[in-house]
């Protein structure tokens, strides 16, 4: 086999899901492919998540494999609601401009905060930005930018920005108005999964942000 092959194949393995012993997730930071009774999964793990999501599902060909459910869960619980009405609050004063926002967690710590990024250029349609260099410990979780104007969306541009990333991804829209509009996912290495978010009220500061994949 190509050496090529062998370097790509242990850094992303393919695991069979025994179907007669206990299934054991993976334990450091990488992703890998489940083969398993009814299709093939992604699983994967960052030091702020756990993720494990059906990629294909079949039911027609007999599989000798076990089979495994979805999951995803993150290292700090929730993310507090305070930092997304900071963004949706600094979203409103550059409207109808777009800008843009990382929420960091700090593994050490459990610490969490929202920085602001550099812009390169921006305008009502567009943003590009520097990404900062985060400190040892610190890890980006959500990228969320705002679309002034506009209703949230993501974009073609967005999905090809998010491609190849593990990150959740946020746009914040109708930000002239007292309730934006939001759309929330969880970005895995080009899978994009809906994620539910239940606060819009950009003038409210209530604790206690909730997201679920949906």
């Amino acid at each position: 086999m190509d050496t090529r092959d062998i370097a790509l194949q242990q850094s992303v393995p393919v695991t069979l899901v025994p179907r007669y012993s206990a299934f054991e997730p993976m334990t450091g930071n990488g992703h890998r492919f489940l083969v398993t009774g009814d299709g093939l999964w992604l699983e994967a793990r960052r030091p702020w998540m756990y993720l494990r999501t059906p990629l294909a599902r079949q039911r027609n060909v007999p599989m000798p494999y076990g089979v495994v459910g979805r999951e995803l869960s993150l290292a700090f619980g929730k993310i507090p609601r305070r930092l997304v009405f900071e963004f949706f609050r600094y979203a409103a004063e550059r409207c109808p401009d777009e800008c843009v926002g990382w929420i960091v967690w700090n593994a050490r710590t459990g610490d969490m905060r929202l920085e602001r990024l550099e812009e390169l250029s921006t305008g009502c349609s567009h943003v590009r930005y520097m990404r900062p260099n985060l400190d040892e410990g610190e890890h980006l979780v959500v990228d969320i930018h705002s679309h002034g104007h506009l209703s949230a969306f993501f974009s073609p541009d967005d999905d090809r920005d998010d491609r190849g990333e593990f990150k959740i991804a946020g746009v914040v829209g109708n930000c002239d108005k007292a309730r934006c509009s939001t759309a929330f996912r969880l970005c895995a290495n080009g899978l994009f999964l809906p994620l539910a978010f239940g606060a819009e009220d950009t003038k409210g500061g209530d604790d206690g942000y909730t997201s679920t994949l949906s």
